[in-house]
């Protein structure tokens, strides 16, 4: 199945917000979970499980720290107060820069392959808006990741424009015995979150898109116009 998920009218999406506090509060039950664990381990010898605990507090913590930018940026959105600052950038620094980005730089780097340009390619972008699409992009393919599975985002340049591939392996969503698979990949594709990252996208004249099978994996394709 593939859908091009469109970016109009998301704002009047009554499960936009509904969903990022979701998020909001499953992130601080986790960051909770895992502090009532470390103080369960207290004095004991359990010396790697408390290094593991306290790494996925600093994960929680990074995605927290993301979720309140989403909220930030909607809530300039819905309060028409929004200005989109577009600039001539140069791609490659930038997204070098964004994959090396403290803290986020221990989860995109396994993530992210960056296809080298020999020569400067800029686009007219909002690095703020475009580092959101990019970030929300890579958390809700790990939030939506088989276990253990890292997905992948490929950055490459075309003529007339650079490409973002996403690409993961999905979890129980398509293959749950209690939902048909054909269920489980329209909920994947019209997430709310889909809406904003299209809607992202579109803020920059481009396009965003999905591609999923049940039992297969599932691709995002985002395009932005460039120039070399």
């Amino acid at each position: 199945m593939k859908s091009s998920v469109s970016a109009q009218n998301f704002l009047d999406d009554s499960r936009l917000i509904e969903d990022i506090f979701h998020e909001l509060k499953s992130i601080v039950a986790s960051i909770l979970s895992s502090v009532e664990l470390i103080v369960l381990y207290d004095g004991k010898a359990m010396g790697n499980k408390i290094t593991r605990q306290a790494e996925s507090i600093r994960s929680q913590v990074i995605e927290l720290d993301f979720q309140l930018q989403n909220i930030r940026i909607i809530q300039h959105m819905l309060g028409k107060i929004f200005e989109l600052k577009r600039k001539t950038t140069n791609l490659l620094f930038f997204l070098g820069q964004l994959v090396r980005e403290e803290p986020y730089n221990n989860l995109l780097s396994p993530a992210v392959e960056l296809q080298n340009s020999k020569i400067p390619v800029e686009a007219n972008i909002d690095e703020s808006v475009m580092r959101q699409l990019i970030l929300n992009l890579f958390f809700w393919m790990n939030r939506h990741s088989t276990t253990h599975q890292i997905p992948k985002m490929v950055f490459r340049f075309e003529p007339g424009y650079f490409e973002i591939k996403g690409s993961f392996y999905a979890n129980y969503i398509f293959s749950s015995p209690f939902k048909s698979s054909e269920k489980g990949v329209n909920e994947i594709l019209h997430q709310p979150v889909c809406h904003m990252m299209s809607y992202f996208a579109a803020l920059h004249d481009g396009t965003f898109e999905i591609q999923a099978e049940p039992e297969k994996n599932v691709e995002v394709l985002v395009k932005i116009p460039c120039k070399a």
